[in-house]
């Protein structure tokens, strides 16, 4: 076999690895690479081309270069308007100004009053157990509230009854009490008058202080810095025993 022939001629299909990348050559490879092997020819001139043989193991010169081209041909496909490659922006970094300025908290949603979560619909009917508890507790309200006016209503007029029975017994025993005391002042006048009117003024003096009866008038105490009231009992008895010929008996 002409060994030189085919090696110039492989050589020739695939670029130098030291050049730029080019896709246009990739594609050139990958369609030399897909012909179909020559015939083989054993040592002796024969070929064998009727007899099937399995297709050679494709040649591969750069080695791994391959895969990365067909995953850089898969992730980042060709464009015609726009360019293969564009510059990713860097991210900013804050500041360290911006890093220390106060940020305003957060302030809680105010919550509004919602519709309550169970509504009964207008359309549905209670059962007739709820309606009858219902009744019966209507009922029951009823009846104590008519019991509690009844109630205040006995309480006001007991009240009222007893307010009035207290000024009828008040102004009963102010007029017994005005009627008393003026018969008592009219008695005293007259007993008053009656007094003066007889007798003379030592013995009316008498009788006021009832020197007769009274022994604590007539008789002295004992002990030191007492007075002796004999002597002012005898001079009293004396001029009410002389009567009108008494020193001021008719009075002054």
């Amino acid at each position: 076999m002409d060994f030189d022939s085919e090696f110039d001629r492989a050589t020739s299909a695939f670029p130098d690895i030291t050049d730029d990348f080019d896709p246009t050559q990739l594609a050139s490879v990958k369609s030399t690479s897909a012909a179909p092997p020559p015939a083989a020819v054993d040592d002796f001139g024969w070929g064998f081309e009727s007899a099937p043989s399995a297709p050679p193991a494709a040649v591969k010169v750069t080695g791994d270069a391959d895969d990365e081209v067909e995953k850089f041909e898969n992730q980042f496909p060709e464009l015609d308007d726009t360019p293969a490659f564009q510059p990713v922006a860097a991210p900013t970094q804050p500041t360290l100004r911006s890093a220390f300025i106060a940020t305003p908290a957060p302030s809680a949603p105010a919550i509004s009053p919602g519709p309550p979560l169970y509504t009964q619909a207008d359309d549905e009917e209670e059962p007739e157990v709820i309606k009858e508890w219902r009744e019966k507790q209507a009922a029951q309200i009823k009846e104590r509230e008519d019991k509690a006016a009844r109630r205040k209503a006995d309480t006001v007029k007991k009240a009222e009854e007893s307010i009035d029975q207290f000024y009828e017994d008040y102004n009963k025993q102010k007029e017994k009490n005005i009627r008393e005391n003026k018969e008592n002042e009219a008695k005293y006048v007259d007993d008053l008058t009656a007094a003066l009117s007889e007798g003379t003024t030592w013995s009316r003096i008498c009788s006021l202080i009832d020197l007769e009866n009274s022994q604590s008038k007539t008789l002295a105490r004992a002990g030191p810095g007492t007075t002796d009231l004999s002597r002012y009992r005898e001079v009293l008895m004396r001029l009410r025993r002389e009567g009108e010929r008494a020193p001021g008996a008719a009075g002054y």
